[in-house]
């Protein structure tokens, strides 16, 4: 049976309580997980730039803040375990996308597709051996593959529990052995190539305001 991506009913964005709600719990989740989802947000805005050719959509931002957001739910001892997690602590903490969904669904009114498929599905793997779905190649939402990307450099180029921060250069090779492995090979070539933009999309993003949904794209 071909694994099938969940529809979430679409909202717009025209201002409102439901906009702002979403726009607050983007900030806040953003400024979480020591600012994690800031700085994947902008990288993921300025990869999603490149590869468009302009600005991307302002779900891709509100998304990319959102995506651990399910890991509010994941205890402590599992989220800063200074070890390798177990296969059964490994288990809970693959939920983290299924519980961030739930989360937004039962914040707000409507949850905008693109944002509910970078939460949900951030963690699909080009090849297919991703989760929560299983989902494969071009079936993963576009956005959901930018924001993978952008995850993956930030959670290697940052101190852990149970690890250092990694250089740039070991996190650039580590890029590309996953090139049509867990990420989209267009994609990957595209962000090795603007490789400098990344790193500077995320150092700007640990300022105050450095996310916004108009993000000012930075020039190699």
């Amino acid at each position: 049976m071909t694994p099938t991506r969940p529809s979430v009913t679409e909202a717009d964005l025209s201002p409102g309580p439901e906009h702002r709600q979403l726009r607050a719990l983007a900030q806040q989740a953003g400024r979480e997980l020591d600012g994690h989802g800031n700085r994947v947000a902008g990288m993921a805005q300025a990869l999603g730039h490149a590869h468009r050719g302009e600005p991307p959509p302002v779900h891709l931002a509100l998304g990319a803040q959102l995506h651990d957001i399910g890991k509010r739910h994941i205890p402590d001892t599992i989220l800063d375990a200074p070890r390798r997690l177990t296969p059964a602590e490994w288990a809970v903490m693959r939920l983290h996308t299924i519980l961030g969904l739930e989360i937004l669904c039962r914040a707000l009114g409507h949850v905008p597709q693109d944002v509910a498929d970078c939460v949900l599905l951030h963690h699909e793997h080009w090849d297919g051996s991703g989760y929560p779905i299983g989902l494969s190649g071009a079936s993963i939402p576009l956005l959901a593959r930018l924001v993978a990307i952008a995850d993956f450099i930030d959670a290697l180029a940052s101190p852990r529990a149970y690890k250092s921060a990694m250089a740039p250069e070991l996190v650039r090779t580590l890029v590309l052995r996953a090139r049509g492995v867990k990420f989209d090979p267009i994609l990957t070539d595209l962000a090795l190539r603007i490789w400098p933009q990344l790193l500077r999309a995320r150092a700007q993003a640990d300022q105050p305001n450095g996310v916004t949904t108009k993000p000012a794209i930075l020039k190699p």
